[in-house]
């Protein structure tokens, strides 16, 4: 499994949430007992540890891979079995989708508040050498991500993204029919000048993230990361914020259409693949050392 490149603030929760209930791929598990060391990994991407901080953040990331473990691990297992469930309906509705997707982002804010006393922590220890690094790689993310996304004429962004989805949907449904090409067309053209807002506004918060960091040491810096981690969507401009809760319907609207014309082989595709990933997700037995960390940190 490939990983994408996030940035630092949201490569732990990223890794423990949403790259274990999305992945494509059929190897999970082994990603999923390996976060010990795909976690610094990434985080590696932004900024050398000092060995110090190595040091230090070990014990702490081996108490939030427990609390995963134990807390998080059977949430997924049971939405991924009533998603199966859902989709063996003919045609699940929007909105049953849409309560779906809502539960993945309650798990992303449930783990985003377990780490953010480490997240404070570490970035307190930050010299002016890592932070200066942290923004340099901040800053080639966002140029990269503006050439790739926001620089090609609008057209080519919404043709892009129509492709960018058929990619994704063709490990869990296989080939797709001319109807379903069509309305993932359809879908990419609504969402119009999406990538911009979305680029707008990450380049918004990460402002907000940069002032922060500028004042690490100061009496309110645990306050002011908090809330940037835990409540992102205050900082989003009012646009951003109208034009996300849009873009969740309509690619709620956009799966309905897609589940309700899809065939025998591609439900059955869809199903196996739902099965064989929570199954998956089943066997990672936590260990007893990892429960006894997790009842430790709470």
């Amino acid at each position: 499994m490939t990983l994408p490149r996030w940035p630092l603030i949201k490569t732990l929760c990223l890794l423990l949430a949403l790259s274990v209930l999305l992945a494509a791929c059929s190897r999970v598990g082994l990603a999923y007992r390996n976060l010990d060391w795909l976690i610094p990994w990434r985080l590696d991407d932004y900024l050398s540890l000092t060995s110090t901080q190595k040091t230090w953040l070990k014990p702490r990331l081996q108490t939030h891979l427990a609390w995963h473990c134990s807390s998080e691990l059977p949430r997924y297992i049971d939405w991924l079995q009533r998603s199966e469930r859902l989709l063996q309906q003919a045609h699940p509705s929007a909105s049953q989708l849409n309560e779906q997707f809502a539960e993945l982002d309650g798990a992303l804010k449930r783990v985003t508040t377990e780490i953010t006393p480490t997240a404070i922590e570490l970035l307190q220890t930050l010299n002016p050498r890592q932070v200066a690094d942290l923004y340099a790689a901040m800053d080639e993310d966002n140029r990269a991500d503006r050439q790739e996304f926001l620089e090609p004429p609008l057209t080519i962004q919404i043709s892009q993204r129509a492709a960018r989805m058929q990619k994704r949907l063709r490990p869990w449904l296989g080939r797709l029919n001319d109807t379903q090409q069509t309305r993932i067309g359809e879908w990419a053209q609504t969402a119009g000048e999406q990538n911009r807002l979305w680029l707008d506004n990450r380049l918004r918060w990460q402002t907000e993230l940069r002032t922060a960091l500028d004042a690490r040491r100061s009496a309110d810096f645990p306050v002011r990361l908090t809330h940037l981690l835990q409540e992102r969507e205050s900082v989003y401009q009012d646009d951003y914020r109208a034009a996300y809760a849009r873009s969740r319907q309509a690619l709620a609207e956009l799966f309905s259409d897609l589940l309700a014309s899809a065939d025998n082989q591609q439900r059955e595709r869809l199903s196996a693949r739902l099965r064989a990933l929570r199954r998956d997700l089943a066997g990672e037995a936590c260990t007893p050392a990892s429960r006894v960390a997790a009842s430790a940190s709470r």
